[in-house]
C-alpha cells in the first residue's frame, strides 16, 4: 500500500447489524479527515443495500472477495457475530487488508491464534473492539491507577444493566447460540475492562440464575462472576432482567478508589482513611464539587458536540496505527486474553445444572 493511498484510509464494513449501524459506520462518517467508507458487505444483499442508502455508503456487496477486489479496502471492520470473526479476519487479510474486529475477537483461543498467525504472515494490523475502555472516565482512571494516585490495586466491582429488550426477550438474537448465551456478547466488556487493571485471571466463579421463564431461549438473566487475580478479585454483576441501561466500575486501591460512571462520564476518587464526621464530611464536598464540576463540563462539551464516541476513539486510532505504523489500540493479544477468560466463565456456565428460580448453584474452575 502506498504512502499516498495511505493518507486516507479505505475502509469496509462487514455485517448489516445494529452494532454497525449504531457504532460503527456512524464513527467512520465522523472521521472522513483520515477515512473513507467505500463499502459494506453483507451476505444478505437488500439489506446491505438498505444500509448503504441509509447512510450513503457507495456500494453494497454480498461476497467479501469481490468487494475487496474491486474496492481494495486498507481496513476491514467486521461487524458480524463471533463464530464468523476468524474466517472473515483471515479472509481480509489474505486480500491484504488489515482488520479491525467486534468482540469478542472469536470463539476460541484457538481461533484467536490462527488470526494472530494470519495477522504476522502477511504483515497487517488487527484491532480488537474493547471499545468500553475508551469511555473518558476510564481513560482517566488508567492513567490514575498507572500514576499510582489509589496505590495498588486490590479489587474491583462492575456492574452492567442491558435492558430484557435488547437481547432477552428477542428469541431470534444471534447471542442466545453463542456459548453461554447472552454472556457471550456482554462478558467480554467485563473481561477485557477486568483486565486493564487485573493482568492475569487465575481461576472464575460464577453464579447464574435464570428468573425470566417466559423466554425460555435465555439460558440465564442474572450473573454474578468473580475473576480472580493473583493479587486482587474483580467482582462483576451482571443483569439482563429489568428495563435500565447501567455501566458502573469501581476500582479499590490500598490508598483511595476510583468510582467511574460510563455514562453519565463521570470519575470520582474517594479517600477515607477514617469515619469521622469531619474526613466524611470534606470527602462528600469534594466528591460533591467534582460532581458539580463534571456536570459543567460534560454540559460544555455536548453543547459544542466536542463529544467522541468510544468507537469513534478506536477506529481513529486504529487508523493512526495503520498509518503511522504503530501498534493498534487494542493488539490481537489483548483480544485473545479476554476470550480466554471468557471462556472460562463458560465454561463454568456450561458445567451448571438449571438454576431454579430463588435457588444458588456455584462452580469453580482453574487455569
Amino acid at each position: 500500500m502506498s504512502e499516498e493511498k495511505l493518507r486516507k484510509i479505505r475502509a469496509a464494513i462487514i455485517g448489516s447489524g445494529l452494532i454497525a449501524g449504531k457504532k460503527h459506520i456512524p464513527a467512520f462518517l465522523k472521521l472522513r479527515s483520515k477515512t473513507e467508507l467505500v463499502a459494506i458487505c453483507d451476505l444478505n444483499l437488500t439489506v446491505a443495500k438498505q444500509m448503504a442508502a441509509r447512510f450513503g455508503i457507495p456500494t453494497a456487496y454480498s461476497d467479501i472477495a469481490e468487494m475487496i477486489s474491486r474496492e481494495k479496502p486498507d481496513l476491514v471492520d467486521i461487524c458480524t457475530p463471533p463464530q464468523t470473526h476468524k474466517r472473515l479476519a483471515i479472509e481480509a487479510m489474505q486480500h491484504g487488508c488489515n482488520v479491525m474486529i467486534e468482540k469478542p475477537m472469536a470463539l476460541t483461543t484457538a481461533d484467536c491464534d490462527q488470526i494472530v498467525q494470519a495477522s504476522n504472515e502477511y504483515g497487517l494490523k488487527v484491532c480488537v473492539g474493547h471499545s468500553d475502555l475508551f469511555y473518558e472516565p476510564f481513560i482517566q482512571a488508567r492513567k490514575a491507577v498507572a500514576d499510582g494516585v489509589i496505590g495498588n490495586v486490590r479489587g474491583m466491582r462492575i456492574f452492567l444493566s442491558t435492558p430484557t429488550s435488547y437481547m432477552t426477550s428477542r428469541s431470534e438474537h444471534w447471542a442466545h447460540k453463542l456459548p453461554g448465551g447472552v454472556i457471550g456478547e456482554t462478558g467480554p466488556h467485563v473481561v477485557y475492562m477486568t483486565l486493564a487493571f487485573i493482568p492475569r485471571i487465575r481461576n472464575v466463579s460464577v453464579d447464574a440464575l435464570k428468573v425470566m421463564k417466559n423466554y425460555p431461549w435465555s439460558t440465564f438473566e442474572d450473573y454474578r462472576i468473580n475473576l480472580i487475580g493473583d493479587d486482587a478479585i474483580s467482582s462483576a454483576t451482571l443483569v439482563y432482567t429489568t428495563d435500565q441501561w447501567a455501566a458502573k466500575v469501581e476500582v479499590l486501591g490500598d490508598q483511595g478508589s476510583l468510582m467511574l460512571d460510563l455514562e453519565s462520564m463521570n470519575l470520582l476518587r474517594y479517600q477515607r482513611t477514617e469515619l469521622t464526621p469531619v474526613t466524611v464530611g470534606a470527602s462528600l464536598l469534594r466528591e460533591s464539587l467534582h460532581l458539580a464540576g463534571a456536570f459543567v463540563s460534560n454540559s460544555v462539551r455536548v453543547a459544542t458536540r466536542n463529544v467522541h464516541s468510544t468507537h469513534e476513539i478506536i477506529i481513529s486510532q486504529f487508523a493512526d496505527s495503520i498509518l503511522g505504523g504503530s501498534k493498534p489500540p487494542v493488539s490481537a493479544e489483548e483480544g485473545r486474553e479476554a476470550v480466554r477468560v471468557l471462556n472460562m466463565i463458560v465454561e463454568v456456565l456450561e458445567n451448571k445444572s438449571t438454576v431454579k428460580s430463588g435457588s444458588s448453584n456455584e462452580a469453580r474452575i482453574g487455569v
